[in-house]
C-alpha cells in the first residue's frame, strides 16, 4: 500500500492544477474575435491595459505547463514502480533528489515558454495601430475592450516561431510518454516472474489505468492545443471559434481523469465511496450499500506494493 499512499499526492498535485486551470478560465472569460488572431477578457482582466494584457496570457502558460507537468510526473511515477529493481528506481526513491529534479525541470519549462512570450508579444497599443490601420472597423472594439490580446504577423514576425516552439514541445512530450508506455510493457513482462501474484495484478491494474489516462491526456489536452496552434499557423479562418471548443475540452479533462481513476483503482474508489457515505450521514440520510457506487467488475484489489518487495 506504500505506493498507493505515495501516489495519491501525485493525484492531488495533478487535480489541483486542473482545478486552477478551470477556475482561471472561469474568472478570465476569454472571448476570441474571429477572423483575427485576437481576443479579449470579459472577466477579471476586462479593464487591463498595456503590460497587464500580457499577464493574462503568461498566467495561462504557467498553469498549462503545471497541468502538463503534473500529468507527466504522475505517469512517470507509475512507470518507475514497474521496475523496482532498477538503478533508476534506486535514485528515484530518494525524495529530495526527485523533488529537486522536478522543480528544476518545471522552472526550465516556464522560462523556455514564458520569457519568449513576455518579450515578443505585441503590446495592445502596437496591435491596435497595426490592425486599425488596415481595418478601421476595429477602432470601436479596441475602445470597448482595452484588454485585447493577440498578434498580427505584420507587427510580430516571431509569432510563428513561438507557436512552432510550443508545437515542438508538445510533440516531444507525446513521443516521450509513448516510449515510456511501451517500455512499461517490456518491464512488466520481464519482471513478471520476480513479482508476487498480488503485486503483478496491481501492476496490470495500473497499466490499464495508465493507458486510459494517456489516451485522455492526448485526446483532451495535447491534441486540441496542437491542432489549434497548427490551424493558426496555416491561417484557418475559424480558429477563434474552434479555440472555444478546444478550451471546453481542456476544461473537462480533470473530471474525466478523476472518473477513470476512481473506476479502475479500487482503493481510490473505496475512498470516494467513504466520503459519499460521510456526506449522507452529515445530511441525516440513511446509509446503505444500495446508496453507494457500483463496484467495477474489472478491477482488482491492491494487496502489495512493488516498493515492499
Amino acid at each position: 500500500m506504500a505506493f498507493i499512499l505515495d501516489y495519491k499526492w501525485y493525484l492531488v498535485h495533478q487535480l489541483s492544477w486542473s482545478y486552477i486551470f478551470d477556475l482561471y478560465l472561469g474568472l478570465w472569460k476569454p472571448v476570441p474575435f474571429w477572423p483575427f488572431y485576437i481576443g479579449y477578457s470579459a472577466g477579471i482582466f476586462s479593464n487591463s491595459k498595456d503590460n497587464l494584457a500580457k499577464v493574462q496570457l503568461l498566467i495561462v502558460v504557467v498553469i498549462a505547463v503545471g497541468m502538463g507537468f503534473s500529468v507527466y510526473v504522475s505517469v512517470l511515477h507509475r512507470y518507475v514502480q514497474g521496475s523496482p529493481f532498477s538503478l533508476f528506481y534506486k535514485h528515484y526513491s530518494i525524495l529530495w533528489v526527485r523533488m529537486t529534479v522536478y522543480v528544476a525541470i518545471f522552472i526550465s519549462l516556464i522560462c523556455i515558454l514564458c520569457i519568449p512570450l513576455a518579450f515578443t508579444l505585441s503590446l495592445p497599443t502596437e496591435l491596435e495601430e497595426a490592425l486599425t490601420s488596415k481595418f478601421p472597423q476595429l477602432i470601436r472594439l479596441f475602445e470597448l475592450h482595452p484588454s485585447i490580446f493577440g498578434y498580427d504577423t505584420s507587427v510580430l514576425k516571431l509569432s510563428n516561431s513561438y507557436i512552432l516552439l510550443i508545437v515542438f514541445v508538445l510533440i516531444i512530450v507525446a513521443i516521450s510518454v509513448t516510449l515510456l508506455y511501451f517500455n512499461f510493457i517490456r518491464i512488466l513482462r520481464k519482471n513478471k516472474k520476480h513479482l508476487s501474484a498480488g503485486t503483478y495484478k496491481m501492476q496490470v491494474m495500473l497499466f490499464r489505468t495508465l493507458f486510459i489516462q494517456m489516451f485522455l491526456a492526448g485526446a483532451m489536452l495535447i491534441f486540441p492545443i496542437t491542432l489549434c496552434l497548427v490551424l493558426t499557423l496555416f491561417g484557418f479562418r475559424w480558429i477563434s471559434s474552434f479555440s472555444l471548443v478546444a478550451i471546453s475540452i481542456l476544461g473537462m479533462h480533470a473530471l474525466a481523469d478523476f472518473i477513470v481513476l476512481c473506476y479502475f483503482i479500487k482503493s481510490y474508489r473505496e475512498y470516494v465511496k467513504s466520503l459519499y457515505k460521510k456526506l449522507r450521514l452529515k445530511l441525516g440520510l440513511t446509509v446503505t450499500e444500495s446508496h453507494l457506487f457500483v463496484r467495477s467488475p474489472t478491477t482488482v484489489s491492491v494487496v502489495a506494493s512493488s516498493n515492499s518487495k
